[in-house]
């Protein structure tokens, strides 16, 4: 057993062996170091690339450093589905962070879209990459909290789902009360829509009636003829309102040429609900 404790005491002692590991710490260090300045050269590129779009509505950008957080950052925190969890915080190497923030009124909507980003470890592979995401948030008066979404109808491939599959595989997202709603320990309820409409968007909150009111044909016409003007995951409309806000969460960067469709389709659909009201992000709700 000496011996044994010997011999395995000169290996770790022995400088080939030091110099393995000197050199897996400087690789760990260089590695790191590079992966958060692509990171800042990425965010640099992301500012310019958006103050063209925000000079020509009227906008501004806000780079790293500023004031750059979600307006609704106290409800729903950066990149929570890679935060929260055990998973999840095995996997993350870096705290959440806002990136970047762009402001811009429309008629007398106050928008913020925001980016937000952590580092993790890549569950399918070697290494470690960035997860980013955007927000897209217009303030308005208090509403009852709800959430909606227009389910897809087909499947990856083109397959047409029944309504059981269509039910079963949409309705995660609305059915889970936002943290307003948890934390005032509101009954969430599912919300009948008015046909046409009960066979095109899901929609759950805390008052079936208001939402009932709120989503009317009008309103859920408009984002219907609305459903060419957004990217592919902006059209299934994932929208959330609470506390004073309505806002949509989308994978990677904003993309510039199609942020201003997502913005106006949102701003739109306020316009036709009867009780939604303007609000500057800094009044009370």
């Amino acid at each position: 057993m000496d011996n044994v404790k010997k011999g395995l005491l000169d290996l770790l002692l022995s400088p080939t062996f030091l110099a393995m590991v000197a050199l897996a710490i400087v690789f760990l260090i260089v590695r790191r170091w590079l992966n958060f300045r692509t990171h800042r050269r990425t965010r640099a590129e992301q500012v310019a690339a958006l103050t063209p779009l925000a000079d020509s509505i009227g906008g501004q950008v806000i780079a790293p450093g500023g004031d750059t957080a979600a307006w609704s950052a106290g409800v729903r925190g950066p990149v929570v589905e890679h935060v929260e969890g055990f998973f999840a915080t095995l996997l993350r190497r870096s705290k959440p962070r806002w990136d970047l923030a762009l402001d811009v009124q429309r008629g007398q909507w106050h928008v913020r879209v925001t980016e937000a980003s952590v580092r993790v470890s890549n569950p399918a592979g070697y290494g470690v990459k960035w997860v980013q995401e955007h927000r897209i948030e217009v303030a308005t008066a208090r509403m009852a909290p709800m959430r909606i979404i227009r389910p897809s109808k087909y499947t990856s491939s083109g397959n047409p789902l029944t309504p059981e599959q269509i039910e079963r595989l949409w309705t995660g997202f609305v059915s889970k009360p936002p943290s307003t709603a948890q934390n005032d320990h509101v009954e969430w309820h599912r919300v009948r829509l008015a046909p046409p409409m009960d066979q095109e968007f899901f929609a759950y909150g805390s008052d079936p009636a208001a939402a009932s009111r709120e989503l009317n044909f009008d309103a859920l016409h408009w984002l219907l003829d609305r459903e060419n003007d957004l990217p592919v995951e902006a059209s299934r409309l994932r929208l959330t309102f609470e506390s004073g806000f309505v806002y949509i969460v989308l994978s990677d960067h904003v993309e510039p040429d199609q942020l201003m469709g997502v913005v106006d389709t949102i701003c739109g659909l306020l316009d036709r609900m009867p009780g939604a009201r303007p609000r500057h992000p800094a009044a009370a709700v």
